[in-house]
C-alpha cells in the first residue's frame, strides 16, 4: 500500500498480528555484508525467486538451473569459492525455515539489501 495507505485502525491492528515492526526501520536496521561475501549475497538475492518448494509452498533448494538463468541476466559470474558461500546460505536460511522450535505464520525468508 505504501504512501497509498491511509491511517487505518484495522491495518494497524492487522499489521500488529503478523509482527510488523510498529515503526519505520532506520538506518540502523540495515545488513551489512562483507566484502568478500558480497557476490554470494547478490546472487541469492538475484535468484531469490528461483526456490523449489514442497507440496506445501516451503522452500527446499535453490533451483541452480533457473537461477543460474537469472545470474547471467543479471551479469553474475560466481567462482568455485562464491558458489560455496552461496550454498552455505542457502542451507542457513533452510535450517531457519526448519527450525522445529519456531512456528512460523507464513512461510518464505526475504533478504533486501
Amino acid at each position: 500500500m505504501g504512501d497509498l495507505a491511509a491511517s487505518s485502525k484495522t491495518l494497524d491492528d492487522d499489521e500488529a498480528h503478523f509482527g510488523a515492526p510498529k515503526a519505520p526501520l532506520t538506518k540502523e536496521d540495515t545488513l551489512f555484508v562483507l566484502p568478500q561475501n558480497h557476490c554470494a549475497v547478490i546472487a541469492l538475492t538475484t535468484a531469490s525467486s528461483q526456490w523449489q518448494r514442497d507440496n506445501e509452498g516451503v522452500e527446499i533448494a535453490l533451483d541452480y538451473a533457473r537461477a543460474d538463468i537469472a545470474w547471467r541476466y543479471a551479469n553474475i559470474t560466481l567462482t568455485p569459492n562464491d558458489f560455496e558461500k552461496l550454498q552455505t546460505l542457502e542451507r542457513t536460511i533452510i535450517n531457519i525455515i526448519r527450525r522445529p522450535d519456531e512456528q512460523q505464520t507464513e512461510f518464505g525468508v526475504t533478504l533486501k539489501l
